[in-house]
């Protein structure tokens, strides 16, 4: 017993020896951290690894290795700003660090600030002439600026550093397809299959270039040769079932896809790759059997069930969703995709507010993950909160650059905000990534027809008519392309095509339509559609369409009628009774059009847009407590509701009541949607009321450049202009808000009263 002690206390002694050496010795200590957070990442678990390079860092916070290394551990936690934040003081610390900078300059890269990236990657070449990694990052970054020529020389370098690596091959190739540099990116992908045979990214890259070319055998024989060489790989057997369906020959795509079944009999992955196949071209049914085909093959798979909920919510099945979401939610509760659906099914039982709570809620517990990100945008943008939408989205892509489906939305919100250079940049991005893929050319197309520029419109529509010549989207497009140069003949006969692809398609009708109306045409317009209710009696939204024509023609018993039959049809059909209640309200029967909106409301008693509609209406009727009723009533169901929050601020500021609760509402929806005048003329009129009118003006003079022709701006801009003693300026203000002739009696009175002038 006694030698147990003893030799204890010679244990004891030997760790406090050694623990005294640390102590005494903190380069050994911090070094010894430093190992132990290096094995933890080998282990792959990362937030151990942090904490040991922390404890490092409390030794010495000097340490430039430490810094890198716990920038390693969050980039692979993909928490970029601690990553960013820990490679910046590693970069103070040791300039020349660099590593640290090539890894600075890829989230800087995936932050879109390509400047900075190509900076970072030329500082690297200056010390480093043949880094591989700072050539790629170089190359990325001048594709980001546009800058394609210079861009060529980067990646080609790059393939004299790597002769033997096919992606060096490739990304060359697809910067000379978007400079039309067609027979240098052929030998480019061709290379690549050279130094990789079986390179399955450089067999359909190859492939969708000659699809490109309209070399449709050469394609075919490339896909051929591909999967000769892969008889596994199924993004060859899916990419040829899509070059198939665009070319008309869905019968062979249907045996390729076959072909790919009996090569992968027992693979629930080919079963999904198959199923996503159908959903993509919207066959659902043939969708739905796929992926249970894959579940019969793995009953386990979540994958599957997670693609059957996309299935649902995407056609509108919401209780089908509601079904399948609460038996995800029981097997997998914490799976984000699970948690996103959830989310997603909230939207379509249009409760945008719990939606984005949830979403909220998702994005704090799954940091890293960019498509939490991605639909809580969605509810945002839904909700009619763009300036949110827009934050989420750019959050998307820096945790995911280049992230297709977040890319392609925050265009699509640039065009609805009418940043069309902002959009037109992200549309580009996409074609040049992926420029075989139909819906970037088409939306590129959209941006460059909305920012005035139809013949570019005109080139991309027509190398996506070249892709898939039997899209109607494709020639729906073309046809829009086609009216905006007033080639009308050629309009007609693009607009035909769509509608024969696919006949009931009212959206086609619809730009139809309004092609005829941009001709001064209406009674065309009203024939064409009435001959596709006379063969589709039964659609509801035809119906709508016609409504419309017949309201813009002002035959307001026939848009009624039109609206009516469509609203028997569909009782829910929110158009139709928009439309109604615009029509009514064109009669000046105020106190129906309230009712029609009404019953939109109670349609949609969750929508916060559509109780601020209603809103709106009783504001336009100056009866200002019942809309403040109704304002109050949208903000309880979204408190981010900017034109909510807007209105309702103007309301107490024409009352002059809760200024200061009005001036907070009011920079508030600013915040949120900065580009639109009249909420920014709202927070410059409550400035205005509480006496600011020195704040108040530069707001104004950014609201009368913005919409020069608004009576309202130059009103309330003389006001100030006036209040501030700048009269002369100030008169020339109202004098232009009275020019214009569309003050109401009581605005006109004010801005003479100021003027001094007789009525």
């Amino acid at each position: 017993m006694q030698y147990t002690r003893v030799a204890l206390a010679i244990i004891l002694l030997s760790i406090v020896g050694t623990l005294c050496s640390c102590a005494r010795d903190p380069q050994k200590a911090k070094a010894k951290y430093l190992a132990e957070g290096q094995t933890y990442m080998k282990k792959g678990k990362f937030g151990d690894a942090v904490i040991e390079f922390r404890n490092a860092l409390r030794l010495d916070p000097r340490f430039v290795d430490a810094y890198y290394q716990l920038a390693q551990a969050d980039l692979a936690q993909h928490d970029w700003r601690e990553a960013y934040v820990s490679l910046q003081k590693a970069i103070e610390l040791d300039p020349a660090r660099l590593d640290a900078r090539l890894d600075r300059g890829r989230l800087y890269l995936a932050a879109r600030q390509f400047k900075n990236a190509e900076e970072e990657a030329n500082f690297i070449l200056q010390r480093q002439t043949n880094d591989v990694g700072a050539y790629q990052l170089l190359g990325a970054a001048l594709i980001g600026e546009q800058k394609p020529e210079k861009s060529l020389g980067a990646f080609g370098k790059v393939t004299e550093l790597r002769p033997d690596d096919p992606s060096a091959y490739i990304n060359t190739a697809l910067v000379e397809i978007n400079m039309h540099r067609f027979s240098d990116a052929e030998q480019h992908l061709k290379k690549a299959l050279t130094v990789d045979p079986r390179s399955t990214e450089a067999y359909k890259d190859l492939a969708n270039f000659y699809r490109l070319q309209n070399r449709v055998a050469d394609a075919e024989q490339t896909f051929q040769h591909g999967i000769a060489q892969n008889p596994d790989a199924i993004p060859l057997y899916v990419a040829w079932a899509s070059m198939l369906t665009a070319q008309g020959q869905n019968d062979l795509a249907t045996a390729l896809l076959e072909k790919l079944r009996n090569q992968l009999p027992k693979s629930s992955a080919a079963a999904k790759v198959i199923g996503d196949y159908y959903f993509q071209r919207k066959d659902t049914d043939r969708a739905l059997a796929e992926y249970r085909r894959g579940l019969s093959i793995d009953p386990r798979d979540l994958e599957i069930k997670k693609r059957m909920q996309d299935v649902y919510l995407a056609t509108g099945q919401v209780q089908l969703a509601a079904d399948l979401d609460k038996e995800l939610l029981k097997a997998a509760p914490k799976d984000v995709f699970v948690r996103i659906d959830h989310g997603r099914l909230l939207m379509a039982q249009g409760k945008l507010q719990d939606a984005a709570i949830y979403f909220q809620a998702v994005v704090k517990d799954v940091a890293g993950s960019p498509e939490p990100h991605y639909y809580l945008a969605l509810a945002y943008w839904q909700a009619g909160n763009l300036g949110q939408a827009n934050s989420e989205l750019q959050e998307a892509l820096k945790l995911s650059p280049g992230m297709p489906v977040a890319l392609a939305s925050l265009a699509q919100l640039n065009v609805a905000q009418n940043r069309l250079s902002e959009a037109e940049h992200d549309a580009m991005e996409l074609v040049q990534k992926h420029p075989e893929e139909v819906s970037y050319r088409l939306l590129l197309s959209y941006i460059y027809l909305r920012s005035g520029q139809p013949p570019k419109a005109e080139e991309q529509s027509l190398v996506a008519f070249r892709l898939d010549p039997n899209q109607a989207s494709v020639h729906l497009n073309i046809g829009q392309v086609y009216s905006a140069e007033k080639k009308w003949s050629n309009a007609d006969t693009e607009f035909e095509a769509a509608l024969r692809l696919e006949p009931n398609n009212t959206g086609v009708l619809s730009s139809y339509a309004n092609s005829f109306l941009a001709r001064q045409q209406t009674p065309k317009a009203i024939d064409r559609v009435q001959e596709y209710i006379d063969a589709n009696p039964n659609d509801s939204q035809g119906h709508v369409i016609l409504g419309i024509l017949q309201f813009n023609a002002k035959n307001m018993p026939s848009a009624q009628t039109e609206f009516q039959k469509a609203i028997q049809l569909d009782s829910k059909n929110v158009q139709a009774h928009l439309g109604m209640g615009e029509a009514y309200r064109k009669e000046s029967q105020t106190d129906a059009a309230i009712g029609q909106y009404q019953q939109v409301v109670d349609l949609q008693p969750k929508s916060a847009p559509l109780v601020t509609m209603v809103g709106n209406l009783y504001l336009d009727e100056n009866d200002l407590d019942t809309a403040r009723k109704y304002y109050l009533r949208a903000l309880d169901l979204d408190p981010n509701n900017a034109v909510a929050l807007a209105n309702l601020a103007w309301v107490d500021a024409q009352e002059s009541k809760n200024l200061d609760v009005a001036l907070g509402r009011a920079q508030k929806a600013k915040s949120m949607m900065p580009d639109v005048p009249s909420i920014t003329d709202t927070l410059a009129w409550v400035m205005y009321k509480k006496g600011n009118y020195s704040g108040a003006i530069p707001l104004l003079q950014e609201c009368v450049k913005k919409s020069p022709d608004s009576a309202q701006f130059h009103l309330h801009l003389g006001l100030a202009l006036v209040a501030a003693g700048q009269k002369d300026l100030g008169k020339g203000q109202l004098n232009a808000a009275l020019q214009t002739k569309k003050l109401n009696t009581s605005d006109s009175k004010q801005a003479r009263d100021t003027l001094g002038t007789p009525n």
